[in-house]
């Protein structure tokens, strides 16, 4: 049986591409707490990349009701971007909230993630899949 190169790698590609939405969307935390990302208040915190890419944690509201996310800026395809969130001032975290990777462009964004009752949250992120992770300072 011959098989067409591009349609396989193709179908491979969507395999595992919905493989990865279905396992971001499977997370302990979401941003079905009412956060979202359509109005920005500010930037909380941001960090330069080892290739020159910006990361930024950026938030909404205010109080127990403030929600953050990642961003990546001047980036390129293959980079990535997720949020870590802690309870105790960063001693542990709940690691790659939101994980995205930079698909097209120059620039993505994580989905908004709840910060509340002294939580604190960073924006992280690489420059490909086995390189050096840059993180901006807890907020």
């Amino acid at each position: 049986m011959r098989v067409n190169k591009k349609v396989a790698a193709t179908v491979s590609a969507l395999a595992m591409t919905t493989g990865l939405l279905a396992m971001s969307a499977a997370a302990p935390a979401s941003a079905a707490d009412g956060c979202n990302t359509n109005v920005v208040s500010g930037t909380a915190a941001a960090a330069t990349g080892a290739k020159g890419q910006f990361f930024e944690l950026r938030y909404n509201g205010r109080g127990d009701n403030t929600c953050a996310w990642g961003r990546v800026t001047n980036g390129a395809i293959g980079m990535h971007v997720w949020v870590d969130r802690s309870s105790n001032g960063g001693r542990t975290w709940e690691p790659q909230l939101g994980l995205r990777r930079v698909d097209a462009g120059t620039s993505v964004h994580t989905e908004a993630w709840r910060d509340r009752n002294g939580q604190v949250m960073r924006a992280c992120g690489d420059s490909g899949d086995g390189t050096a992770i840059t993180c901006t300072a807890w907020w």
